[in-house]
């Protein structure tokens, strides 16, 4: 990871700096979860079904919003993001709902809790802040247990690669240029810039990084939806969102990846 500590420290810098416009945006609307105690979406609920006395890591939580909300649900949670500011703020939230959670913070590819888990899940965003997928496979394989379950849910990358703006790869590139951005892709902080490097990576690098490190794919399913709206969407359905400019195609948004550990 020597040849990525810049651009990763780069990046810790941009989440730093997100982390309290997302903690005050409309976006996340903490005072609703408060409420709620959920921030999930139905394909993750769906895809994992039960989760009662499951012991479950989530990988890069943010400030724990989700991970929160599978201890509403039953499991034994435990949070890991390279964000000080996102961790601190992951713990208070735990106090403010009373949930039980853990939270540590961590690279995820230097990650080494010297546990397994029954379940580990990552979600909607977080494959492009990876430099090394291979090694993200083996730090799922290390912390699952055997027969255990893997869940990512994650933006699928024909979509981003019909964003005129930001212009990305499908295959992967170790020599991604640094992006600038004003604003997150919260409301809020709309006078705030950040600089941050993308890694692109492709189903096959994603499907052959887990297979690799022993574990078997056992669902992959795509939607024609996202479930959050974000820049040039439209609502079709209640909490299906689509490119307003691509409306009459149907296109994969998102998808769901389960896998297992042999």
């Amino acid at each position: 990871m020597k040849d990525f500590e810049t651009h990763l420290q780069k990046n810790l810098q941009s989440w730093e700096e997100r982390t309290p416009v997302h903690l005050r945006s409309k976006f996340y609307n903490n005072d609703l979860f408060l409420e709620t105690k959920n921030s999930l979406n139905n394909i993750e609920i769906q895809s994992l079904g039960n989760v009662t006395n499951q012991s479950l890591l989530h990988l890069q939580c943010h400030f724990g919003q989700d991970t929160l909300s599978w201890a509403q649900l039953g499991a034994e949670v435990t949070g890991i993001d390279f964000s000080p500011s996102a961790i601190v703020a992951a713990n208070e939230l735990a106090k403010q709902t009373q949930l039980v959670a853990s939270f540590v913070q961590s690279n995820v590819l230097e990650l080494d809790l010297k546990k397994e888990y029954d379940i580990i899940f990552t979600s909607y965003g977080v494959l492009g802040w990876l430099p090394d997928l291979n090694q993200w496979g083996k730090v799922i394989s290390k912390h699952l247990k055997k027969g255990g379950t893997f869940l990512l849910v994650e933006f699928h990358p024909l979509i981003d690669l019909l964003d005129a703006e930001t212009q990305h790869g499908y295959f992967f590139d170790k020599h991604t240029k640094i992006e600038k951005e004003q604003g997150s892709y919260t409301d809020g902080g709309k006078d705030m810039n950040t600089e941050y490097y993308w890694w692109s990576h492709s189903l096959t690098e994603i499907f052959k990084s887990l297979e690799s490190n022993g574990l078997k794919l056992q669902l992959f399913e795509e939607f024609d939806y996202s479930p959050y709206h974000l820049d040039g969407m439209i609502e079709r359905e209640p909490n299906k969102y689509v490119l307003e400019k691509r409306v009459q195609q149907s296109l994969p948004y998102v998808y769901a990846l389960k896998a297992t550990k042999k």
